[in-house]
């Protein structure tokens, strides 16, 4: 069954479709030209480059240029960094429960060093510990961003 109901909302003026069928979202993703996306800050644009915000002909050059990256077979090789990298994460989590059994963990912070980790494994082929660093700059970048995006005001766009 599906993991949800597919819904639509409106967010202001702007209606919003949420699908959660895999088949009508991989309709989606797959035909890029039929399904246009939502109109965001101006500002995002230049803060925020890759293939998700582009669209068009533009999308379709950086899709061809990372698809080789996704060949199942290239993924398969990747497995081991990813199974290296979880590993780790689930050792780390294993030495915080208590005599109990249990104890509560915010997962975000892992589950974004674990991200990380894994792209620095299979990309680079550095750990995430090596390239802190990097990420900890896009992250900060990302925040910046994000306060730029809520504090500056463009008419029509909130």
């Amino acid at each position: 069954g599906f993991v949800g109901k597919n819904s639509f909302m409106w967010l202001g003026p702007r209606p919003r479709v949420n699908i959660m069928d895999p088949e009508l979202v991989k309709e989606v993703l797959s035909n890029n030209f039929h399904y246009r996306k939502p109109r965001r800050n101006p500002l995002v644009k230049l803060l925020v480059t890759g293939l998700l915000n582009l669209e068009g002909e533009q999308w379709t050059k950086r899709r061809k240029i990372i698809n080789p990256a996704f060949h199942m077979e290239k993924l398969k090789d990747m497995l081991p960094a990813f199974d290296l990298s979880c590993s780790e994460m689930m050792s780390k989590w294993e030495k915080m429960v208590s005599a109990e059994g249990s104890c509560e963990v915010d997962v975000w912070p892992y589950l974004q060093t674990l991200t990380s980790d894994a792209i620095s494994r299979t990309a680079f082929g550095s750990n995430y510990e090596e390239g802190r660093r990097i990420f900890q700059l896009q992250r900060e970048q990302a925040e910046h961003a994000i306060k730029v995006l809520t504090s500056v005001y463009i008419p029509g766009w909130r």
